[in-house]
């Protein structure tokens, strides 16, 4: 009943011959790479750390090394703390090559310098000294529904940019685990092992799946730094990039400290640096789909609130971003597991990864974080806790979002503030982006959830009936059935439905669940009655290549789960110099759509990774790391 994997060879090895002709000519070592920094020229720094000669004077540890409130500034300038031996684990090769870098910086001493940190504080050379000095962001934000103060990159370090592989756009490159900052709080400035791995395996595996989210280059091992967690567990540092890291906790710091020049300018960075400019931004804004087009001439009262204005369009911009990538988590049942202001992207990534998980089985109220008891971040409640997160943004951009073009333009609103008889005005208007906005979240979400879902199943339209008569069927089988989630996709895009009949339908359901028990083969039967008839309206002329050539490109063979990363990681705690099995997650994840990628190593290995268990699934973290 399940077809074999020769299409699947012919179209994989397409893609390695493909890639394997890649004209790596262009390639420059990190070390020798253009490094800027555009934050720290457009914010002001930390008012008592005011140049970046201070954090290389070891007696000035207070100010850059120990937590406390800054009373303004943007950031501080802070070098990575030093630590007594550093031990390059891996480094991403689709990492290495997005940004312009060279395969054999795994073994170029300068490129581990740079990503150990040990270029700023173990005898910087004469060029070292002339990179860019690090400084950590500073943000408050908004956790778990409370308002929390000040935040910032308790431990992080920001490198510098650098020019992706064909000088496209910029990254801006960090360390996490790097040591202490004035952002701190109450926190050791480490990150352990265990969670710089599952970092930097679940970025690299989004990204590999089309989902935005930040990106890691490299984890390098700390051996003889510990940190205390459940127990004392060995650390690491991750290399991250991103072309920006700014969050809405970053909004939420102006708000905060009421700085009205500050959250302009901030805005306008964003705008500028971020978006690629007011025309960029206004493009993106005029090329949306036709219904979203729609629906803002339905909601949105030009004669009332006048035409929008850039502050406006940047805010929608980054309510369509955050949209589109919920949508993408949901249909492949990611759970990010903290979805605070301090870790939502103005760019929509996926960011900051804690106690996240690819979920299982199909249950609308897991949630991957054991500490979320209110299921505030569960499956079901995920797209509601990011607007929520986007109403706060929309709340600190207020002043910019209520003004509207005439008001902006007034000199006394930009130097005094806002006049008595506007107040009213402003917040109405700003009442109403923020409305229209949450329609616009609504209405892409639900669509392109929905085409996802019908591509995973190798259909090529969504049409808005196939919510009722498709889809809530498909959840509602999945959730009585407990089938593997993503493995159902992968198994039906397989499957032979050309001219099945009703023993056929039947002989598949027992295939796919692979149970003795009635009611579950039933249900899943149902459903594929359903299915098919939803084929047959489609009009394929061969229902399994067409469908298959769709759910093929969407459809995961692999994903990371959370008992394969207790696997890995405690395989590195037993001998910390065997980075095999790492090395073979990195395989499967980097590549999930293509098995050729995944070696000849560990083929026991891979086929359990490839298995399901009840016993470990649906696995729960907390938010230690």
């Amino acid at each position: 009943m399940l077809r074999s994997g020769s299409l699947h060879f012919k179209r994989f090895t397409f893609t390695f011959l493909v890639a394997s002709r890649r004209n790596y000519s262009s390639m420059i070592r990190l070390a020798e790479k253009s490094k800027t920094q555009s934050f720290t020229k457009a914010f002001p720094p930390d008012e008592r750390v005011p140049e970046p000669s201070i954090a290389w004077d070891e007696t000035k540890w207070d100010l850059t090394h120990k937590p406390r409130q800054l009373k303004s500034g943007a950031f501080s300038w802070v070098l990575p703390e030093k630590r007594d031996q550093y031990k390059l684990l891996t480094v991403s090769r689709p990492a290495l090559n997005d940004l312009g870098l060279p395969d054999s910086e795994e073994h170029d001493n300068e490129f581990f310098r740079i990503v150990s940190g040990q270029a700023y504080n173990d005898n910087p050379t004469a060029q070292e000294r002339e990179y860019p000095t690090p400084y950590s962001q500073c943000y408050a934000g908004w956790q778990f529904g409370s308002f929390a103060g000040q935040l910032g990159d308790g431990r992080v370090v920001n490198l510098f940019e650098i020019d992706n592989h064909d000088n496209t756009s910029k990254y801006e490159i960090q360390l996490k685990g790097s040591g202490k900052t004035p952002f701190s709080r109450f926190a050791d400035g480490k990150a352990v092992v265990r969670s710089s791995v599952r970092e930097y395996v679940i970025s690299e595996s989004l990204h590999a799946l089309g989902i935005p989210t930040t990106r890691a280059l490299a984890i390098v091992t700390l051996p003889h730094t510990w940190a205390q967690r459940y127990a004392a567990e060995n650390c690491a540092i991750t290399t991250r990039f991103a072309p920006s890291w700014i969050r809405i906790g970053t909004f939420d710091l102006y708000r905060w400290r009421g700085d009205r020049k500050g959250m302009r300018t901030l805005s306008d960075f964003v705008i500028s640096d971020v978006f690629g400019g007011k025309e960029a931004v206004l493009n993106n804004f005029n090329n949306q789909e036709p219904e979203f087009a729609k629906i803002v001439k339905e909601e949105w009262d030009e004669e009332k609130f006048g035409e929008f204005s850039i502050y406006d369009l940047m805010y929608l911009e980054i309510v369509v971003r955050n949209a589109k990538t919920v949508s993408q988590w949901q249909a492949y049942g990611f759970l990010n597991g903290v979805l605070n202001t301090d870790n939502t992207s103005v760019l929509g990534l996926s960011i900051d990864f804690g106690p996240f998980a690819i979920m299982d089985k199909f249950d609308p109220d897991f949630t991957s974080n054991s500490e979320d008891h209110t299921l505030r971040y569960s499956h079901r409640n995920t797209p509601g806790a990011v607007f929520w997160s986007l109403t706060r943004l929309g709340e600190d951009m207020a002043e910019l979002i209520g003004a509207g073009p005439t008001i902006l333009s007034d000199p006394h609103f930009t130097e005094e503030g806002i006049k008595k008889e506007w107040e009213n005005q402003i917040v109405t208007r700003a009442t109403a982006v923020i409305e229209l906005a949450a329609i616009l979240f609504e209405h892409i979400v639900t669509k392109e959830y929905g085409q996802l879902l019908m591509k995973r199943l190798g259909l090529s339209s969504y049409e808005e009936a196939d919510e009722q008569l498709l889809l809530d069927p498909l959840r509602d089988m999945l959730q009585k059935t407990k089938l593997d989630y993503n493995n159902f996709f992968v198994q039906l895009q397989e499957a032979y439905l050309k001219e099945i009949d009703n023993e056929g339908i039947r002989s598949l359901a027992e295939s796919i669940t692979k149970s003795n028990e009635d009611n579950i083969v039933e249900e899943l039967e149902k459903w594929l009655q359903i299915y098919v008839e939803r084929l047959n309206k489609h009009g394929y002329e061969d229902v399994d290549l067409e469908r298959r050539n769709i759910s093929s490109k969407v459809n995961p063979l692999f994903l990371p789960r959370n008992w394969i990363f207790d696997e890995v990681i405690q395989k590195l705690a037993d001998d910390p110099s065997d980075n095999r099995y790492l090395k073979k997650l990195e395989k499967m994840a980097f590549n999930p759509f293509d098995p050729l990628r995944w070696g000849h190593d560990l083929k026991d290995t891979e086929a359990k990774w490839l298995s399901t268990s009840d016993q470990v699934s649906m696995l729960q973290c907390s938010c230690s790391s």
